[in-house]
């Protein structure tokens, strides 16, 4: 199936759903805005709330959220966490507030499935992953390793060069849309003229040539079926292309703009090959030649119909395929 984000196919794994590899960039991003559009009526600090097991009473209502250690807080309890020392620093954001003032650059860290409780802060450079310290220590001691937040903004230029690139693809993709669109407007101009030039010779001729008439009408709405057909199935597919552009730009976008330096150096190199991949197929896909049909309308001599009975008294209808590539010069 397509991958939802970029639509590059892959294969489903035996186990389905549970087999594929997480996206942490989306689903903490997504857990980010779930939380803004939570109510506060609905969610009770955990802090409070631990300290009130074994008592009666009521809870306190949580307020805002702790996106690195996922937990909830009344207004008096974030106060004790912003104060320590280790949890000083996390990100934290108001529940149920709005989006665009709260959305910035997510500061969430992996933890390592290995080494549950370390960070993976690490990029090594040879093995191109990110570890913990004893990922490090264990396997990657005498690779080229760098913290993550060293490498981050290279690896962030990095994507977005890349997404630059995909953004001309699209550009260019969206014009060669546009020249089918013209394409098809000058060929249906061209079938209204050909049937207005068959309509009045049919007038001219009408006692003896309604048959004949009909004859090349239904000649030239054949044509007009199957290469409009023709024309919808390249229209479609150049939309294809687009959406698939389209969506990986967007999503390096928000990468970029919202990604941690986890979600940077955990991707940056899958993310590179593709906008490759997606480079080459789009200079196939532009080069490759594309197909203009014209269509008109020749009056039939009379001199040879009187010599010949078998020529349609009105006319006869032609068509010719011109191939071009879609590439600007």
């Amino acid at each position: 199936m397509p991958c939802p984000l970029c639509r590059k196919e892959f294969i489903i794994p035996a186990d389905g759903m549970n087999g594929m590899q997480k996206n942490f960039f989306m689903e903490n991003l997504l857990e980010f805005k779930k939380t803004l559009q939570m109510g506060s009526d609905t969610i009770i600090c955990d802090m409070c709330n631990i300290k009130k097991e074994s008592k009666t009473g009521q809870v306190s209502k949580a307020t805002t959220r702790c996106l690195e250690c996922q937990d909830y807080y009344c207004d008096s309890c974030v106060k004790v966490h912003q104060f320590q020392k280790v949890t000083k620093h996390h990100q934290m954001i108001k529940i149920g507030s709005d989006a665009k003032s709260e959305t910035r650059r997510l500061v969430s860290m992996k933890s390592c499935p290995k080494h549950s409780h370390n960070p993976l802060n690490f990029y090594c450079a040879e093995c191109k992953k990110i570890v913990c310290v004893s990922c490090f220590v264990e396997s990657h001691k005498l690779h080229d390793c760098k913290d993550v937040t060293t490498v981050d903004e290279e690896f962030r230029q990095t994507i977005e060069k890349k997404a630059r690139k995909i953004s001309t693809c699209v550009k260019e993709m969206l014009f060669m849309r546009k020249r089918n669109e013209n394409r098809k407007s000058d060929f249906l101009k061209q079938i209204d003229v050909a049937g207005k030039e068959i309509i009045k010779r049919n007038q001219e001729l009408k006692d003896m040539i309604d048959g004949h008439t009909k004859s090349l009408m239904d000649d030239l709405s054949v044509r007009k079926f199957k290469h409009l057909k023709e024309m919808e199935t390249g229209k479609e597919e150049i939309e294809r292309h687009c959406t698939i552009f389209e969506s990986f730009e967007a999503y390096c976008s928000e990468l970029t703009l919202k990604g941690s330096a986890s979600d940077i150096c955990s991707s940056v190199d899958e993310l590179i090959a593709r906008a490759d991949d997606l480079e080459k197929d789009h200079e196939s896909f532009i080069d490759r030649p594309q197909n203009s049909f014209e269509v008109s309308f020749h009056a039939t001599n009379l001199g040879k119909v009187l010599q010949n009975a078998n020529i349609n008294f009105v006319g006869e209808v032609e068509g010719n395929i011109l191939i071009f590539t879609s590439r600007r010069v």
